[in-house]
């Protein structure tokens, strides 16, 4: 019925209501806080002041009125308390202590900051606002793992992992060449990686879902989103592929797999204590010591991922275990050669196993080119919702893996050009090229609040085409860690390297 529906200020969910007489206590201790601030500011007032007589009269006038307003204060307070807590709260002192008086101070400027402060929204740099309008793409479909498909296939200078959001500036005409009107799978074609063509083994890539495109023309611009990965088995005429789709393995608890059905329902119990007393006491049953078990248990790596996240404040990421690996891998500093590694193995296990390695050592940015150190691993910061890295597409059709940090090093980047928020992948912000204080390499852009009450007011985005990382250790592998068996490419999977590098042909002003 409407008149039994609850009064949202007087739901269990809302904070309690507070009484007339806390609300009059508040207004008082409030009134004496501001009788303390306007005080000190009259008092250096009057001391800057050349008449001694003036401050004297005004010194007097000030005392009779803050007598007025005690007085005022002491009879409100003792009509609505009792006299042990009129004793408590001091009343017979003519002000307050000092400590307190300190406090009241510091809350109410903190309350005023807080006020004139406007956080971020980090989900409008997942928009892409700046590709203008653009209307919905309707289909998505998930092809099998293991089968072989025929799809349109671009090159991409960057590893993109499933789960990305990509905007991509592409030749659509043979996109739509062979797709039926009524289709429902919606658009989808394949993204191949450059940067594996010198390796001598397979071709990898990822397929894209479109799901917005542009006006239709020569071009279009598109807002992808990547979904699975595959290698080319073979190529066909009109930048088309044949692709096979690779599977995500998902391996169970190598000592939970071995107790029997009566005793699984132990292993998911909420509690970590008797959990981990559960595994101690299974282990005495195998052949193996429960150090060996743990080698291959993500408990250690879920824990240093949650240290990592909490250093960024990031604090909702994916829970599924596939997504995360790929999250993981994009948003953690890895070597190029370990991106590729997490990339081409098909075990979610093994991925977490090589980020765990990572996250032991302390990582710093540098210059692709003279290697000068441009920032540092916890300068790394989220502005948008998918995570520290994310693509944006410039006028050109060009894709930038922009990595967001707070600051770089003193003396390490020069600005260049006047600031612009034309085409800006953060809306509210202008942009301004920077480039390698050593050796004039472009380096990404520099980032300001057009309002002055916006946080972050100032942050850098740094392209992640021309930095890289080393860390303070060397990460180097050990002889046959996480390898990956090498492999010749047959004829068959052999491409026309020339005709797939429509991105390399870009030059520097289409880059930046």
């Amino acid at each position: 019925m409407e008149s039994d529906s609850p009064n949202p200020q007087q739901s269990g969910d809302s904070a309690p209501i507070p009484s007339g007489s806390n609300e009059r206590d508040i207004a008082s201790r409030r009134n004496r806080l501001m009788r303390i601030t306007q005080r000190t500011i009259d008092t250096d007032e009057s001391g800057r002041s050349s008449s001694s007589s003036s401050n004297s009269n005004f010194d007097a006038m000030e005392d009779n009125n803050n007598e007025v307003d005690d007085r005022v204060d002491r009879d409100d307070f003792s009509a609505h308390h009792s006299p042990s807590q009129q004793q408590q709260h001091g009343l017979n002192a003519e002000e307050l202590p000092e400590d307190e008086a300190a406090r009241l101070f510091e809350d109410y400027i903190r309350e005023r900051e807080s006020a004139a402060t406007e956080i971020y929204n980090t989900e409008l740099p997942t928009e892409h606002a700046y590709l203008g309008k653009m209307e919905r793409v309707e289909g998505v479909d998930y092809l099998e793992p293991g089968k072989t498909y025929r799809l349109p296939i671009y090159s991409h200078h960057s590893i993109v992992y499933p789960g990305e959001i990509v905007p991509l500036m592409l030749n659509d005409s043979t996109l739509y060449s062979g797709r039926s009107n009524d289709s429902s799978d919606g658009l989808k074609f394949g993204l191949v990686f450059q940067n594996q063509y010198r390796d001598g083994g397979r071709v990898y890539g990822v397929t894209c879902q479109v799901y917005e495109r542009g006006a239709e023309g020569l071009s279009a611009l598109m807002k992808t989103v990547a979904q699975q990965r595959f290698y080319i088995v073979r190529q066909s005429q009109e930048r088309r592929a044949d692709v096979k789709i690779l599977p995500e393995i998902v391996l169970p608890d190598p000592l939970i797999s071995t107790c029997s059905n009566a005793m699984v329902r132990y292993a998911h119990s909420s509690r970590k204590d008797r959990l981990s007393t559960f595994k101690r006491l299974l282990t005495q049953t195998t052949v193996w010591p429960q150090f060996v078990y743990d080698q291959y248990d993500t408990k250690e790596v879920m824990a240093k991922v949650e240290r990592f996240l909490s250093s960024l404040n990031i604090t909702s990421v994916q829970t599924d275990k596939v997504k995360l690996s790929f999250w993981l891998a994009r948003n953690i500093p890895l070597t190029e050669e370990y991106r590729k590694m997490i990339f081409c193995t098909d075990s979610v296990l093994r991925r977490m196993l090589i980020i765990n390695k990572a996250l032991d050592h302390m990582w710093y940015f540098i210059c692709k080119r003279c290697e000068s150190e441009i920032a540092n691993y916890d300068d790394m910061f989220a502005m948008s919702k998918q995570g520290v890295q994310t693509s944006y597409c410039n006028p050109a059709g060009y894709v930038h893996d922009t990595l967001t940090v707070h600051k770089t090093k003193e003396n390490s980047t020069l600005p260049v050009e006047r600031p612009s928020t034309n085409f800006s992948w953060f809306p509210g912000y202008s942009w301004q090229i920077i480039v390698c204080a050593n050796c004039r390499q472009h380096l990404g852009w520099k980032f300001v609040a057009e309002k002055k009450n916006v946080l972050p007011k100032s942050f850098y985005g740094l392209s992640g085409t021309n930095i890289t990382v080393k860390s303070h250790g060397d990460l180097k592998k050990t002889e046959g860690e996480f390898d990956l068996t090498a492999r010749t490419a047959s004829n068959e999977e052999q491409l026309d390297y020339e005709e797939l590098s429509e991105f390399d042909s870009s030059t520097d002003e289409e880059m930046y």
